[in-house]
């Protein structure tokens, strides 16, 4: 189950499933609304997070929904982020390796990358 529930006019709740994002793409979320907000990150039983949300005092004039529109959003590039470099990570290596320090068998290592050799 994911949603999210107002908890009163300074207060709400985000729930995500464990299975959709990982621990750093929710902390990384959070992080862009501390400014805004007052955040708690709990981990529920085995499945999910639940985040709470608290507007800071100077902040009150904030709608939640555009709160939770940028968590989201925010959300879904930091996970998408961490699936890039799962995916692409050892090419960048590469290149960096590459780089700084040029290979004498560049195309033995890219096969070696991409599961070719």
């Amino acid at each position: 189950m994911e949603g999210s529930k107002e908890k009163g006019d300074k207060h709400h709740e985000i729930i995500l499933s464990k299975s959709l994002y990982e621990k750093e793409a929710v902390f990384s979320a959070a992080y862009l609304l501390s400014g805004k907000c007052g955040i708690k990150i709990e981990s529920e039983p085995e499945d999910f997070y639940k985040v709470h949300i608290e507007l800071l005092e100077c902040q009150r004039e904030i709608d939640f929904k555009e709160i939770e529109r940028k968590f989201n959003n925010e959300l879904v590039d930091q996970q998408l982020r961490l699936d890039l470099e799962k995916r692409y990570g050892g090419i960048r290596e590469l290149i960096i390796k590459h780089a700084f320090a040029p290979l004498e068998n560049l195309k033995a290592e890219t096969k070696k990358l991409v599961g070719r050799e």
